[in-house]
């Protein structure tokens, strides 16, 4: 049985990391984008089930990441998490209008609480 992929475009190594081990225990399939570019890119050669995004990267920020991902016919589809730690009721908002499922600030969020959050997109 194929495991679900999922997406983490996060540039943080240490976060892209506890993202990573955290649900590759939890039996899915974890890829880790680096920017925005690179996780549409990625997005498009493997189709995952979901992405987790954070928006301040290099190369590409995550808003626009999104907003290229809900143009693009072949992503479109792809639930988006948000995972930032930019809290302003604006940038939410900007997120959603492009398509975000979620929106999470990462550090009011643990990582079991978004393991959760993970499983409830995936079903």
């Amino acid at each position: 049985m194929n495991k679900p992929v999922i997406l983490v475009a996060e540039d943080d190594s240490l976060y892209a990391k506890v993202y990573q081990n955290k649900l590759s225990k939890e039996g899915y399939e974890v890829v880790i984008a680096g920017n925005g570019k690179e996780a549409v890119e990625k997005a498009e050669q493997l189709k995952p089930k979901l992405i987790l995004m954070d928006l301040i990267m290099p190369v590409m920020d995550g808003f626009s990441a999104l907003k290229k991902l809900k143009e693009n016919q072949k992503t479109k589809g792809i639930k988006v998490v948000v995972m930032s730690n930019l809290g302003q009721d604006s940038d939410i908002q900007k997120a959603k209008d492009l398509g975000a499922e979620e929106y999470f600030v990462k550090a009011n969020i643990s990582i079991q609480e978004l393991v959760e959050k993970v499983k409830v997109y995936l079903v």
